[in-house]
């Protein structure tokens, strides 16, 4: 039976490029680690460029927070019932982003498929700017221990802000980049596939301001370190009807690697505010911790340790299949699952000294629901050489309130595409898409509400060279 949708003229730009940009996506994915290309016949390439434009704000919390001192304005509540809108963070992601992917494979025979592809799957980049709850200043009261409401000058915590050449806005950057080897075979229409996954990945988190209280002025960095995991799946194809199913499970991937970590209220410089103390001695104090033993002298404001950082599995279902002979129409629908409720961060100094707060200590980061995003998309081949879809999608999120280090919660979009068959081996397309950010609020790992995000959208803008020969 003839092939009545040529899948390599309708496959387009639009339906691969990442819908998910910064932390806008559920927790920190950034690609959809889509391997799309693998399934096409005889040998294929592709270079994927995306550029993301968001505008991502917030508004820090002006309302008290009850303590035994009394109620203290300094950029928190203990629920998000007592928040009061506040200052604006200006837009969060103020940096345009760009993103590449690629990839290639080829068919060895009838039965076997080898490729490589290259993307960069999780990731953020997000930055807090100008005069509020969080940008450290001088002059301004923070909360060092709010069980008693001691609040001291935000330079007594952190005397670096005093350094005009102080980065005092509160900053983060995750980068990954990953390299999945498949290998498949084939045999009466349906395909086995797998292969090992390399990942490389680095981070930088920077607290700054009233809002973090006594962590204000922590920084973090995640050494870059190279790990593996592995990749497999099940697909399915019918070229008649166009039909193309693939369920593929990628693994977790653990890097161990030495964190570097720094919390400016552990100095040990005596306070006249506090009688000649510390607030080391006091935090030691909480953890029950002798400030003058072997042990309390140890713990000092700078450490560096060895972490394990776990990058999450996922699950993708990909399917496209010939709607409409006569109108020469295809449809697709992508089904992504991240187990994010499963992730964090836990820098083990951070951890340390948040369990003088918190019995069994804190996260970093942490998500609590999982990730489910869908695409469904409609393409359409107008002749030999061009070719145009849409597409509509949604992201779940991984649940409300979010990380002050990110404050969206999932995302719906709408975009278009066209792609252009240069030669019959050799085509460019080129696509779009608007994404509507869902609001949410913004809480410390201990659960005080530090901000709310609204009305926040972004674009993405793409291109796609292609090859393929059969």
């Amino acid at each position: 039976m003839s092939q009545k949708f040529p899948i390599s003229k309708l496959t387009l730009a639009l339906l691969t490029l990442s819908a998910a940009s910064l932390t806008q996506a559920a927790g920190l994915d950034r690609s959809g680690q889509e391997i799309k290309g693998f399934f096409n016949p005889g040998t294929y390439a592709e270079v994927d460029f995306a550029y993301i434009d968001t505008k991502v704000s917030a508004h820090d919390n002006a309302g008290a927070i009850v303590t035994p001192a009394g109620e203290i304005r300094n950029g928190i509540t203990s629920d998000e019932a007592s928040y009061e809108k506040g200052v604006s963070t200006g837009n969060a992601t103020p940096d345009e982003y760009s993103f590449m992917r690629y990839g290639v494979k080829t068919d060895v025979n009838e039965n076997i498929s080898i490729g490589v592809f290259y993307d960069e799957p999780f990731g953020a980049e997000v930055e807090y700017s100008g005069d509020n709850a969080f940008v450290s200043k001088a002059g301004k009261q923070t909360i060092a221990d709010s069980s008693t409401g001691t609040s001291v000058l935000n330079e007594e915590i952190n005397p670096s802000v005093l350094d005009p050449n102080y980065d005092k806005n509160t900053n983060v950057s995750v980068h990954t980049e990953t390299w999945t080897g498949l290998v498949g075979f084939k045999s009466n229409g349906f395909q086995v596939y797998g292969g090992p996954v390399m990942q490389k990945v680095k981070a930088d988190v920077h607290l700054r301001g009233q809002a973090y209280g006594p962590l204000t002025g922590y920084d973090a960095n995640v050494n870059s370190d190279t790990d593996y995991g592995w990749v497999a799946g099940l697909a399915y194809s019918k070229p008649e009807i166009a039909l193309n199913a693939a369920l593929t499970y990628r693994s977790e991937i653990d890097h161990k690697t030495a964190v570097g970590e720094r919390v400016p209220l552990l100095n040990g410089a005596p306070l006249a505010s506090l009688g000649g103390a510390s607030l080391k001695d006091v935090a030691l104090g909480k953890l029950g911790i002798d400030p003058n033993s072997a042990l309390g002298q140890s713990i000092g404001e700078y450490a560096t340790t060895d972490a394990t950082v776990t990058t999450p599995e996922s699950v993708n279902l990909n399917i496209q299949t010939g709607l409409s002979e006569k109108y020469q129409l295809l449809g697709t629908l992508d089904v992504r699952w991240v187990p994010w409720s499963d992730f964090s961060i836990v820098p083990p100094l951070y951890n340390a000294y948040s369990k003088a707060a918190v019995e069994e200590g804190l996260p970093l980061l942490s998500y609590e629901k999982d990730q489910w995003k869908v695409d469904v998309g409609l393409a359409k081949r107008f002749n030999e050489k061009l070719a145009g879809s849409v597409v509509v999608g949604y992201d779940s999120g991984a649940g409300d309130p979010v990380s002050s280090l990110g404050t969206i919660e999932g995302y719906y979009s709408f975009g278009g595409g066209v792609k252009y068959n240069v030669t019959p081996e050799w085509a460019v397309s080129v696509g779009g898409k608007y994404l509507k950010f869902g609001d949410a609020t913004g809480q410390l790992p201990n659960g005080s509400i530090v901000s709310k995000a609204e009305d926040n959208d972004g674009y993405i803008a793409g291109v796609k060279l292609s090859y393929q020969s059969q």
